[in-house]
């Protein structure tokens, strides 16, 4: 039996929840963990009209980018739209989980996807995030030093971009004195004793940190492991939002534009004021990304693409790229199937289906 639990699992060892931003509202939001799954509805957006798609088709599970619920609800009345959904999938037993700016900052993310569809290759972060690692720094006996690398390694830390299982170390004598109640791994209580040990060190990713610490108190041979962590500033190259890459060829303006409008089903888009013959390197990020605008151009971006621009936002452009909004729902439509094809490789002993419903709030003609 595959319980929502499990699924909710598998989605943030994928797209961890420590990757959202401060304002969200990503992970299970609806629903009883212990719920075994029937099948899973993925959409962009919930509606009443895909909760209820969802119940047709035997899912009693929705998985969406967009999170239902981003403030407290007081009440359920069904004053609102998302108190009737609340209330809807309490009704039909329908779990609800959201993977929002968690999975647009993974590499692979929403960004990516659109970028895939695009034919844009080569992809850097646009936006690479600061502030996600930590460096731990325990003391091992030298005879159990390569256990515990193993064990931490195993447990996620270690990691650094396209690279695995580092870290570094350096022999030393450690002094300790157990006292009265101690059951020490060496040494004798009320004694001092000099053990050959080694300072070893390891960068962490925020989000296995708990996971490392708990390898470290199961590995590790001393009663009283000593260790600290520190927070360090180091920029993730794998994580953030936004990417930038490039066509394998150069294209002609009104081909890219023809190739966005094509490709993203779209009948009409804006752009600032046209400023490239060709377009090759192209920045792009799926959803409001607007406030990216000054890295695309540090990144020498023929165009940046996303959506939500506002007008005064156009100004900012000034001729060094063209920005362009296709807006909200079009950028990130291909979340849909990402989600999907991720959920299906990971489970494939139930229905895993794409809504049929149209959520795009938004018509352009």
């Amino acid at each position: 039996m595959i319980s929502v639990k499990h699924l909710a699992q598998a989605l943030e060892d994928w797209a961890p929840l420590a990757f959202q931003a401060d304002y969200d509202n990503s992970g299970l939001l609806v629903g009883d963990p212990s719920q075994a799954v029937t099948g899973v509805l993925v959409a962009l957006d919930v509606t009443e009209e895909v909760i209820l798609e969802a119940v047709e088709k035997g899912c009693n599970v929705v998985l969406t980018h967009h999170p239902i619920i981003f403030k407290g609800l007081k009440r359920l009345t069904g004053r609102t739209e998302v108190e009737r959904c609340v209330m809807l999938a309490l009704r039909h037993h329908v779990a609800l989980y959201a993977a929002h700016t968690n999975l647009d900052s993974i590499e692979g993310g929403v960004s990516h996807a659109l970028a895939e569809r695009l034919g844009v290759s080569g992809l850097q972060i646009l936006e690479p995030r600061n502030s996600s690692l930590f460096e731990l720094t325990v003391f091992t006996p030298e005879a159990q030093a390569a256990e515990v690398a193993e064990g931490l390694f195993a447990a996620g830390a270690g990691k650094i971009g396209a690279y695995d299982e580092c870290h570094f170390s350096v022999a030393g004598t450690g002094t300790f004195r157990p006292l009265e109640g101690a059951q020490p791994h060496t040494g004798k209580v009320g004694e001092r004793s000099a053990v050959h040990e080694l300072r070893q060190s390891f960068l962490v990713p925020a989000e296995a940190r708990s996971a490392v610490q708990a390898a470290l108190e199961a590995c590790h041979p001393y009663e009283v492991v000593a260790h600290s962590w520190v927070a360090v500033e180091n920029t993730r190259t794998d994580v953030g939002y936004g990417v930038v890459g490039e066509l394998a060829q150069p294209m002609a303006w009104n081909d890219f534009v023809q190739h966005v409008k094509t490709t993203l089903g779209l009948t009409a888009l804006r752009h600032s004021p046209v400023c490239r013959d060709q377009v090759q390197r192209v920045a792009l990020c799926g959803g409001a990304g607007v406030d990216l605008l000054p890295l695309a151009i540090a990144q020498k971006a023929d165009v940046y693409l996303t959506a939500d621009i506002t007008y005064h936002r156009y100004f900012e452009a000034k001729n060094a790229l063209v920005m362009m909004d296709v807006g909200h729902w079009e950028s990130e439509q291909f979340t849909i199937e990402l989600l999907a094809d991720y959920i299906r490789r990971k489970f494939p002993n139930f229905a895993v289906l794409t809504t049929t419903s149209v959520t795009n709030p938004m018509i352009t003609i």
